[in-house]
C-alpha cells in the first residue's frame, strides 16, 4: 500500500524520499537485478541517471541518490533528494519521466555492459576495505551459509539482461507502488 505525505517544516530546502517495496534478501536473482537498477538510477557515480538529469544538467538538486536495502522478508528501494521549494514539482516530474522510461524502453546490450562494468568496478573498490569485506562476508554467512566468490558475483551480474532490468522497473515503479514523504 502506498502513501504520500507532505510535512511543512517552513524550510527553504525540501528533503524528499520516494520509495517502494523491493525484493528481499532471499529473492535471487531479483535482488541482484534490483541492486543493479538502484545503482544505475542513483548510485554513487556522477553518471547515474538521476544525478545526470537533475543535478548536472538542470542544477535543481543539492544531491540525489537511490538506495536498496534488503531485509529477510522484504526490501526497500528509496530515492532521496534535496532541492529548493520552487524546484520540487520539476524534480518530481523529471524523476517520474526517468522511472517511466526505465519501464518502457529497455537498455541496449551496450548500455547494460557499461553499467555492469561500472558496478563491478565499484564492488572491486569496495572490496579493498577490510571492514566492509568482513561485514559483507558475515552477512552472507548468516543469510545463506556461504560466501559468493568474486567470480560467482560477476557471473550472476553478467546474467542480468536488459529485459530483467525493465521487468524490475515495471515491478517497482508502477505509480500504485510508489510512496513519498516530503519535508518542506
Amino acid at each position: 500500500m502506498s502513501f504520500h505525505k507532505v510535512i511543512d517544516k517552513r524550510h527553504h530546502e525540501v528533503n524528499a524520499v520516494l520509495g517502494c517495496k523491493a525484493p528481499s534478501l532471499y529473492e535471487m536473482p531479483d535482488r541482484l537485478v534490483c541492486a543493479m537498477l538502484a545503482n544505475i538510477l542513483g548510485g554513487p557515480a556522477s553518471n547515474s541517471l538521476l544525478n545526470k538529469e537533475l543535478r548536472e544538467k538542470r542544477g535543481w538538486v543539492y544531491g540525489i541518490e537511490s538506495s536498496y536495502t534488503q531485509y529477510a522478508d522484504t526490501g526497500v528501494l528509496a530515492i532521496t533528494f534535496g532541492c529548493d521549494r520552487p524546484n520540487l514539482d520539476a524534480c518530481q516530474d523529471a524523476i517520474g519521466k526517468i522511472l517511466n522510461r526505465l519501464q518502457e524502453v529497455p537498455f541496449t546490450d551496450r548500455q547494460l555492459r557499461s553499467y555492469r562494468k561500472q558496478l563491478l568496478g565499484q564492488l572491486a573498490i569496495g572490496s579493498e576495505s577490510g571492514e566492509a569485506q568482513c561485514l559483507s562476508m558475515g552477512k552472507s554467512m548468516l543469510a545463506w551459509g556461504n560466501i559468493m566468490s568474486p567470480q560467482e558475483t560477476r557471473a550472476a551480474l553478467e546474467a542480468i539482461t536488459p529485459a530483467d532490468i525493465q521487468a524490475m522497473a515495471r515491478r517497482l515503479f508502477a505509480p500504485s507502488h510508489l510512496s513519498s514523504l516530503i519535508y518542506l
